[in-house]
């Protein structure tokens, strides 16, 4: 083995070089696109309701159409498909599953019973007395298209928050990319400049998952290097820890053989604060651990180790 020329952080170097929240100014310039355009479009949608009539023509127009009234005007989704579940017992429908809020648009496009029966839910549920006789008041609260309901749906801070929220999902993967982009980046300079071939994104045999980026075959790995960057906690950090310890117990085995294969975890973001035992575990398993404070220190663990490459 080469003489090792660079030291591992320690757990509170790491600690505390985390970068707690990952800022690009082009993902936040798309997604601030993104909004304005969803909302604006929302917007227009929204704005044509005025009577019973005219929120029929916007759910038969629209596909999302009640994913967009039950967020906007605050009403329960979960409490919106039981009181359908009823409706559609009551009025004899065969009932196998209980219906997504697509499906239910679709009903109520495909039989006139049902749709009546669902826009009279939702335009003045609240005051049906065939509705108060078997629903709590409680629940029928905000089935109202009143005045301050029809203010409330149309109101664009409302609408953007509604936006907001269904585009969490894009945002995340957006980030995600470019911080796999970033450091791949970085990988690629120090690839380029000692001649090693990478692949990122694999399926390698031995460890029997996928990782972030392997040098130089996912066949015959001789430097493994996973990206976890994580804003909030979940359960999926602990999979993480359980991968991490797993392919621990692999090199370990492999070295044994004589096959030498580095383990570098990139760990970052305010998530993994949040889960420090999960964050301590896996610093435990890793060769080397990075983060974007400490990115530079890729090239000089390849170049430590590139006798073994």
């Amino acid at each position: 083995m080469s003489p090792i020329k660079v030291k591992k952080l320690t757990y509170d170097e790491l600690f505390n070089s985390t970068t707690m929240f990952y800022i690009n100014n082009e993902c936040e310039e798309t997604i601030k696109k993104s909004i304005e355009e969803q909302t604006q479009d929302i917007l227009i949608g929204l704005k044509s309701i005025k009577d019973k009539e005219t929120l029929k023509q916007y759910i038969i127009d629209n596909k999302d159409s009640l994913d967009r009234l039950t967020s906007v005007a605050e009403i329960s989704e979960e409490r919106f498909k039981r009181m359908v579940s009823m409706i559609r017992k009551d009025r004899g429908f065969v009932f196998a599953t209980e219906w997504g809020l697509g499906k239910i648009r679709t009903a109520m496009m495909e039989s006139p019973a049902m749709m009546e029966s669902i826009l009279n839910l939702l335009w003045d549920g609240k005051h049906d007395p065939k509705m108060q006789s078997c629903i709590p008041f409680f629940y029928l609260e905000n089935l109202s298209m009143d005045e301050s309901t029809l203010a409330k749906i149309q109101n664009e801070n409302s609408v953007r928050q509604l936006v907001k929220r269904g585009l969490e999902g894009f945002y995340s993967n957006m980030i995600g990319d470019a911080i796999l982009s970033e450091i791949e980046q970085e990988l690629k300079k120090s690839c380029a400049k000692h001649g090693l071939e990478y692949q990122k994104n694999v399926r390698v045999p031995k460890l029997d998952r996928a990782v972030s980026f392997v040098l130089e075959s996912c066949t015959d790995p001789k430097l493994i290097l996973d990206v976890s960057y994580s804003v909030t906690t979940s359960s999926s950090q602990g999979s993480k820890k359980e991968a991490a310890r797993k392919t621990e117990a692999v090199i370990k085995k492999e070295r044994e053989e004589g096959n030498n294969i580095i383990f570098i975890n990139f760990l970052d973001g305010a998530g993994w604060i949040g889960r420090q035992a999960d964050l301590r575990e896996i610093h435990r398993c890793s060769d080397y651990v990075l983060n974007f404070h400490n990115m530079k220190l890729l090239d000089d663990i390849i170049e430590a180790h590139i006798n073994e490459l």
